[in-house]
């Protein structure tokens, strides 16, 4: 039995030390369905490592299942923010 708490809090703990990378596999290598607390948490560390498109997948995906959440509204403005920035005199020179 895959306990999904100690999964969680040991990647959340991997995340506050700075390392993003090893949190998402820790995640990876225990796959947890239909969790809602996983999916922000995968959303977060996407953000961190600035992978936009997974990262709003994954804050979409979220809130699907908690539709008023605030954190993962903000997030995905602030990706969609990102993602459309466009400076025209950096662009055309």
């Amino acid at each position: 039995m895959i306990d999904i708490e100690a999964i969680i809090i040991n990647a959340k703990e991997t995340l506050e030390r700075g390392l993003p990378e090893e949190a998402l596999k820790i995640l990876d290598n225990h796959p947890i369905e239909n969790s809602c607390e996983v999916l922000f948490l995968k959303g977060e560390i996407y953000f961190k490592l600035q992978r936009w498109g997974d990262a709003l997948n994954q804050f979409s995906g979220f809130l699907e299942k908690s539709p008023s959440d605030n954190r993962a509204e903000s997030y995905c403005l602030m990706i969609q923010n990102i993602l459309g920035f466009y400076h025209k005199d950096l662009y055309n020179p």
